[in-house]
């Protein structure tokens, strides 16, 4: 039986839901939806439901900071919780990584949030 995970990011927009493709070509099923959607202007956003955390075997949290906001919304029952630490904000970073502050959102997305969301996760795997 293939294991479920929801990945879980503040919008349910761009990390959790690239993650989740990602999982899913590796054979996992998955959802995934966002928990802070109060800095959201121009998208909609999919926010998860206590049933999408119901359904899981394993919850990824794409940032540390959403683990808590996570943890006040929902019931979680003791399930398996991976935390990753990667952004979706390019002028966040810095470092060898300030260059990518001035990019396209989509070579920022190229170049830094999905190999660091591959990276993080596949530390992990198989889940």
């Amino acid at each position: 039986m293939k294991k479920k995970v929801l990945c879980v990011c503040a919008q349910g927009i761009h990390r959790s839901k690239y993650l989740a493709s990602y999982l899913k070509k590796k054979g996992y099923n998955t959802r995934y939806g966002g928990v802070d959607n109060r800095f959201l202007v121009f998208k909609p956003s999919k926010s998860i439901k206590q049933d999408d955390v119901d359904w899981a075997d394993v919850i990824v949290i794409v940032r540390k900071r959403l683990g808590l906001i996570f943890k006040k919304k929902f019931k979680y029952n003791m399930k398996k919780l991976i935390f990753l630490d990667v952004t979706d904000d390019p002028s966040s970073l810095k470092g060898k990584f300030n260059y990518l502050r001035k990019v396209s959102y989509e070579e920022f997305a190229r170049k830094y949030r999905n190999p660091m969301l591959r990276k993080g996760i596949d530390k992990y795997l198989p889940l």
